[in-house]
């Protein structure tokens, strides 16, 4: 009897999987908020039942998959989503804090997401990571073309210089930006799989903290350091080296990191003024108005270098 009710779990979880990740393959627009809840299925299969069954209904579930969207659609599911899924379910079992499911879930995610590239590479021919900026530039010229009549030809200079130094970057920090993609899909699908499974009561998994309480270790001040080092002795002229490109991407990571521990300063901060009762859409708008305002935004990334290294939240606003 067990084992027929674990069967029909498995099989109702594994097409629900496939159901949501079609949806979001076919709907557009609605498909991409569908996308954030495709691994939840997979996460409470992997908290729910034994590591091989779990892995089994991900094969099963990538097979469904590829039978509708080929080989591609099935692997984009699998090192996509499913994996990372049941991994997460898997770890929210053996696990007690969420800091160390979160760090193996990352290092999950983004091993899963290199695998996919190299297969896309090798079916299609296109290398994921070949960015070409003039591409880029004449796409944003076009787009710069449509807006002309309506704005300052200041402004769109502006915004073409600006554009032009960031397409010429982006080469060269992709990998920073493939680590903070994976990084922000492990705390969604994690997230949103925590606040169903408590809802319905479905299974336990260990809550977030308050975003007020994030902090990241001062090992991230290093790194920080070692990109400042590495950014002098990387470069010579024009010719980029390998210890530049290494020390861009540091840097990037870490200020992405100073970011986040910014923010949840400023909404420690936020709901201690408020005496706690802060409402969650006020913090939301405040975090959003920092990350679209340049000058608050560099603020907020000089308060979290300053709360990784002295604290501040406990020294001085406890």
């Amino acid at each position: 009897m067990k084992s027929t009710r674990t069967m029909v779990e498995t099989s109702l979880l594994v097409a629900l999987s496939v159901v949501l990740f079609l949806a979001s393959h076919f709907l557009p627009v609605i498909g991409i908020i569908i996308s954030f809840f495709c691994p939840v299925p997979l996460v409470i299969l992997g908290l729910k039942e034994p590591v091989q069954n779990a892995f089994t209904g991900a094969f099963v579930a990538f097979v469904l998959t590829t039978f509708v969207l080929g080989l591609l659609g099935g692997f984009f599911f699998l090192f996509g989503f499913a994996l990372m899924g049941v991994s997460l379910g898997v770890l929210g079992r053996r696990f007690e804090k969420v800091s160390d499911i979160l760090s193996y879930g990352f290092l999950i995610s983004l091993s899963c997401k290199l695998v996919l590239m190299a297969l896309v590479k090798l079916l299609t021919g296109m290398n994921p990571f070949a960015i070409d900026p003039d591409t880029l530039m004449e796409s944003f010229n076009n787009v710069m073309g449509v807006l002309s009549g309506s704005h300052g030809e200041a402004f769109l200079e502006t915004m073409r210089m600006q554009f032009e130094t960031m397409s010429r970057i982006m080469v060269h920090i992709l990998p920073a930006i493939l680590m903070a993609a994976s990084f922000l899909d492990c705390v969604i699908s994690y997230v949103i799989s925590e606040k169903i499974a408590r809802r319905f009561r479905i299974v336990f998994l260990p809550g977030m903290p308050p975003f007020g309480e994030w902090r990241f270790p001062k090992s991230t001040l290093f790194a920080f350091f070692i990109a400042l080092v590495l950014s002098f002795f990387g470069r010579s002229g024009n010719n980029i080296g390998v210890l530049y490109v290494v020390g861009l991407n540091l840097r990037v990571i870490s200020m992405m990191i100073f970011l986040i521990q910014g923010l949840a300063t400023v909404w420690y901060l936020l709901s201690k003024l408020s005496k706690d009762n802060m409402k969650r859409w006020v913090g939301i708008l405040v975090v959003v108005m920092i990350i679209f305002v340049p000058i608050l935004s560099m603020a907020v990334i000089m308060l979290g270098f300053l709360d990784i290294l002295v604290d501040l939240r406990s020294k001085f606003w406890r």
